[in-house]
């Protein structure tokens, strides 16, 4: 149930670019510690990587499912940094978000 309301806040606040562990420690009235010790648990990663996880997550389904350009979905999911972005997408999926694109598409 936590998780289900940590993931809740994350979407909600997606496009957030300041959306943190500290953020979502707020929103579900959890202590940074106590949230970032459950998260690891039932995860095994840490809220920072559950967020950047959760976003990548987003952007690649924006990706098929809109035609919305890399960049305005870059913003969408809360990047703001269009290289950390690329880097992130391309450990994540072992392509760039273009390449993503077509490969589902095609």
């Amino acid at each position: 149930e936590l998780l289900m309301q940590i993931y809740r806040v994350i979407h909600e606040n997606i496009e957030n670019e300041n959306l943190s562990a500290e953020f979502i420690a707020n929103e579900t009235a959890l202590s940074k510690m106590q949230l970032y010790r459950k998260v690891k648990e039932l995860t095994g990663n840490t809220p920072t990587e559950l967020i950047r996880s959760t976003r990548l997550e987003a952007a690649s389904k924006l990706l098929v499912t809109t035609n919305k350009t890399v960049q305005e979905i870059m913003f969408c999911t809360g990047f703001n940094n269009k290289a950390y972005f690329y880097r992130e997408f391309s450990k994540k999926y072992q392509m760039t978000p273009k390449e993503y694109r077509n490969r589902q598409q095609a």
